[in-house]
């Protein structure tokens, strides 16, 4: 076997076992999930009053999904808009999610879902289905050169099995690309967060955000975290005041 044969099998064998040992959803599960919550009307807005419905335990997108209209129902948008984006991360292809979601943003006086054509192009899927075809595009990749070097017939159709499993591994690839900004996500879930220039309450604050705005987070300390908007806006707020989108294993 010549040392380029090894080296691809070795990756084969890396890449295969990292993708199995990962789990499909964030670990720590919501604490409540309501059971068979209605969606949203898209002229109705949520109803104040209304309490969260009976919990049933469980980590998937309809779990997040009914968890999320419960929230809104229950005048909480902040929450609402996290439990959407983490049922979204799950199916980013549900129409009631994606609807949902916006109606709430919109009621918050939130702009538009700010994702670039290649971050919606790049999430078509779920996430654990094309993290398995990047397996299968480079378990094929490797096999085709594996028996293309070592044979002298068919090296044109070997050739174009690289090519598709190559091909399949960027489409992998190029989902987490888009995901990983995701992974530095968080949600505002209280109402008006002050945000600060240093990690101490004794300042004034510079600005202050919506609840159910999403910011990026840059950096931890003493009970306060950095965040940055997405009009490049930064400072400290009380670490209490966000949830992240991907919650920490």
């Amino acid at each position: 076997m010549s040392r380029a044969s090894r080296s691809v099998l070795i990756l084969w064998v890396a890449m295969f076992a990292s993708v199995s040992r990962a789990g499909p959803a964030p670990a720590q599960p919501p604490a409540q999930v309501p059971a068979q919550a209605q969606p949203l009307a898209q002229s109705q807005a949520p109803a104040q009053s209304q309490a969260p419905a009976p919990v049933q335990p469980g980590y998937s997108a309809p779990a997040l999904y009914n968890l999320a209209n419960s929230f809104a129902r229950a005048g909480k948008p902040g929450l609402a808009v996290l439990n959407y984006e983490r049922a979204r991360l799950l199916d980013p292809n549900d129409p009631d999610v994606e609807a949902n979601l916006r109606h709430v943003r919109e009621t918050s006086g939130l702009p538009p879902d700010s994702r670039n054509g290649f971050q919606r192009a790049a999430e078509f899927a779920d996430p654990r289905f094309l993290a398995w075809m990047g397996v299968l595009g480079l378990s094929l990749a490797g096999i085709a050169a594996w028996v293309r070097v070592g044979s002298k017939s068919h090296r044109r159709k070997l050739l174009l099995a690289m090519c598709v499993g190559f091909c399949l591994a960027s489409v992998s690839v190029a989902n987490g690309v888009a995901l990983w900004p995701v992974i530095h996500e968080a949600v505002v879930i209280a109402p008006s967060t002050p945000v600060r220039v240093s990690p101490v309450t004794e300042e004034e604050p510079l600005f202050v955000l919506p609840e159910a705005s999403i910011v990026a987070v840059r950096a931890e300390h003493d009970g306060f975290i950095l965040v940055q908007t997405q009009n490049e806006r930064s400072g400290w707020v009380p670490g209490a005041s966000i949830a992240r989108i991907l919650p920490a294993r």
